[in-house]
Order: structure tokens, then C-alpha cells, then sequence
């Protein structure tokens, strides 16, 4: 895959604070608009700063922004440290066994942990806690938001809190469903990590291998996934480089993700710089820049209001298996049910689906005229969706 030149400064400038590569960028030659647009895009501007200010023909306007954007994430991941301590007291206080979740379970392996910029706050606490945890927190002043398979939403503090009741959704496959009770065990495996004067309890690395691994995936299936998430795993990978022997390695492919960990640590190796692994060679050069080339047109789920989106309607990421064929107008049928259970609850009927068949349609089409919503070309949109298919189907997902 040839890279841009914008997009390989980002990952240039990525691979220096990740893994201290050498930098070798004519900064006089690169568009550092673009490359700014593409750092928010992915969700790691605040990343770029340190190679950036090392860099002497960068613009100062856009040094000034970058500067901006590492001070901005600095207080973020300040006040979430902060109110994630607050939270996990809450629920400790009531004897709740926890773990952290993404986040800030991670951004501890960074150079510069403060640079990673914060999302949501993600609390694993298994089938059992969930709904304690939904009784303290809303007492506690916490507005619920939303459920999911996967978790109860919260706002609280200035964030928006996901309590977990396990980690990611696998699929009713065998290896899938291998993975899901593996997992399932994962709050007896934890470990406490400690960053900026504040603790908190993480999942052993083989619990977190797999979660990172899951979420990674999921997001892979449906709208697509961004480099913030990809440079999480190729730090937490690297930092546990003497803990992922064979038997590591066994239950990935118990769990039906070695293939997919390869791809994307060999993608890491590639284009980020993570110094390489022997096990992750041995996989086609052309999965590897095909991952890469979608993860960067996806970019962090912020910016998938559009083709991505889409796409994934029509792609029926969260109802079909990968090998199977395409099919636009089952996808959205089972779109359409999918929303209407989630979103639209009352509306229990059958006789409900086809007024909201055309409901959804009209009701983006409107919001795309109030400029709430981006156009997207359906032509563009279905040759988008068949080729992740092709994508997806090669990753060997659960297989």
C-alpha cells in the first residue's frame, strides 16, 4: 500500500513518540493542515506534539494547535483519573469487584500517558454487579443514559460512564463462545496499575490481551476502528512482550484471534514502528496493508457519522457471520428491528417495522438537509461496505 504524504507524516510522528523511531520528515514539504485534520480524525493529535516541536520548518500556527491539543488531553486524563477514583470508591465502598476498562488501563504504557486522549470511562463489573452498581451510582447522582448487550450508560462528573457487565460481545461460534467463558472469569485475574498518584484495578494481561483484541474487532466489523485504539494495542503488546509466550499465543487461537493479533501486530510493526515480533511474520502482506488502508480511511468513532456508518448497515456487522454473502435488504431489515428494540421499546408490534423502514430513511435525509448529518453517495456506500466485506472475511475472525 502506498501511504499518502499526510497521512505517513501521522504515522511517522506516531511511531517516534510510541516507540522513539527516528524522525526523517521534510516539514517544509508536508500540507500540516491535512496532517492535523487526519491527527483529529484518529483522535491523536496531542500525540504529535512531541515530535512536532523537534521539527524546525513546522508552522507555528500549527505547533501552537498541537501544543493546545496535548494540554487539553492532559487535563482530560487528569480529571478522568480523578473521577474514575471517584467512581470505583463508590462501587468498592459497596464491595462491587471492578476493573478498568480501555482507558486508562492502557494509557499507563504510553511514553507519555497524559498524551492519550481520554474517551469514555469503561467499568467491567460482571452480570452480578451491574445492576448494584446501577442502584449506587443513580443514588449517587449518576443520570442513566443507555443499555446495551454489552453495558449500562451513565453521565456523571462530566463523563459519560459505561458500566460493563463483560467485556465485549463474541459471537455464537465455538471459538467465539470459548472466548466469552474465558472472559467471564476475568474479575479473578486483576492486578492494580498506578498512574499520576492515583490506583486502580486492571485485568491480567491474558484478560486484557483478549478485550483489546475484541474491541478492536467488533469496531473492525461495523463502522470501523481508529489508530487511537490501534496504538493501545501496540503499547500494551510491547510492554508485555516477555509475557506473551505460547501459551499466550494457545489462547488466542483457542479464542479464534491469532490470525487477526497478527495482522494487526504485524500492521503495528509496519506503520508505527513496534519493534517485531517472530510469531506475527508469517501472514500475507497485502491483509496487512488492507487493514491498514481501512483503519485509516475509518478513523476514531467520532468521525463514522458517515460512509462508515452506513456502510455498516448495509454490511450487517452485528447479525452476520463473516463469510457470508452480503445482503443489503436483510441487513437493514434486522437494522431496522435492532433499532426499534433499543431505541423505540414500545413499539413491540411487528405490524411497527415497515413504518419505521421508511421512518429512518426520511428521518437521516432530513437531518442531512439540516446539515446534522454528512451525504453520503449509496453507490460509494455499497462498494465501501463490499470491500470490508472481503476484508473482514479475510481475517479469519472466531475461526
Amino acid at each position: 500500500m502506498t501511504v499518502k504524504r499526510e497521512p505517513k507524516v501521522l504515522l511517522s510522528l506516531l511511531a517516534h513518540e510510541l516507540f522513539q523511531r527516528k524522525l526523517e520528515i521534510d516539514a517544509s514539504a508536508v500540507d500540516w493542515t491535512a496532517v492535523l485534520a487526519e491527527g483529529d480524525k484518529h483522535a491523536v493529535t496531542a500525540l504529535l506534539y512531541p515530535g512536532m516541536r523537534q521539527l524546525s520548518d513546522v508552522p507555528e500556527d500549527v505547533l501552537a494547535k498541537t501544543r493546545g491539543a496535548a494540554i487539553t488531553a492532559s487535563i482530560a486524563s487528569e480529571n478522568m483519573l480523578k473521577n474514575q477514583r471517584e467512581i470505583l470508591d463508590l462501587l468498592e465502598a459497596k464491595y462491587i469487584l471492578c476493573a478498568v476498562l480501555k482507558g486508562t488501563s492502557v494509557s499507563c504504557f504510553y511514553p507519555h500517558p497524559e498524551l492519550r486522549t481520554p474517551g469514555d470511562i469503561d467499568i467491567l463489573t460482571g452480570e452480578k454487579g451491574i445492576e448494584q452498581a446501577r442502584e449506587y451510582l443513580t443514588a449517587a447522582g449518576f443520570a442513566f443514559d443507555h443499555e446495551t448487550e454489552m453495558h449500562q450508560a451513565f453521565y456523571g462528573l462530566g463523563a459519560l460512564v459505561e458500566i460493563h457487565r463483560t467485556a465485549s460481545v463474541f459471537p455464537e461460534l465455538p471459538k467465539g463462545e470459548y472466548a466469552a467463558a474465558f472472559m467471564n472469569s476475568g474479575l479473578a485475574h486483576l492486578h492494580e496499575e498506578k498512574l499520576g498518584g492515583f490506583a486502580f484495578p486492571c485485568l491480567d494481561f491474558p484478560y486484557q490481551m483478549i478485550s483489546l483484541l475484541a474491541h478492536i474487532e467488533r469496531h473492525m466489523r461495523s463502522a470501523g476502528i481508529g489508530l487511537r485504539q490501534i496504538c493501545d494495542w501496540a503499547v500494551t503488546i510491547h510492554t508485555h512482550r516477555e509475557d506473551l509466550g505460547e501459551e499466550e499465543l494457545g489462547l488466542l487461537e483457542q479464542c479464534g484471534l491469532l490470525h487477526f493479533a497478527k495482522i494487526v501486530t504485524r500492521m503495528c510493526e509496519k506503520y508505527l514502528g513496534l519493534p517485531p515480533f517472530s510469531w506475527s511474520q508469517d501472514v500475507s502482506q497485502g491483509d496487512v496493508d488492507a487493514l491498514a488502508a481501512d483503519i485509516l480511511t475509518a478513523g476514531n468513532f467520532q468521525a463514522q457519522e458517515g460512509m462508515g456508518k452506513v456502510s455498516a448497515v448495509m454490511l450487517g456487522a452485528k447479525f452476520s457471520v463473516a463469510d457470508q454473502k452480503m445482503n443489503i435488504l436483510r441487513n437493514y431489515r434486522l437494522h431496522v428491528r435492532y433499532r426499534i428494540e433499543t431505541q423505540y421499546p414500545w413499539a413491540k408490534s411487528p405490524l411497527w417495522q415497515p413504518l419505521f423502514w421508511v421512518y429512518f430513511p426520511v428521518q437521516r435525509v432530513l437531518r442531512v438537509l439540516a446539515g446534522r448529518r454528512k451525504k453520503v453517495s449509496l453507490r460509494k456506500a455499497v462498494r465501501y461496505a463490499q470491500e470490508r466485506q472481503e476484508l473482514i472475511r479475510r481475517l479469519k475472525l472466531y475461526q
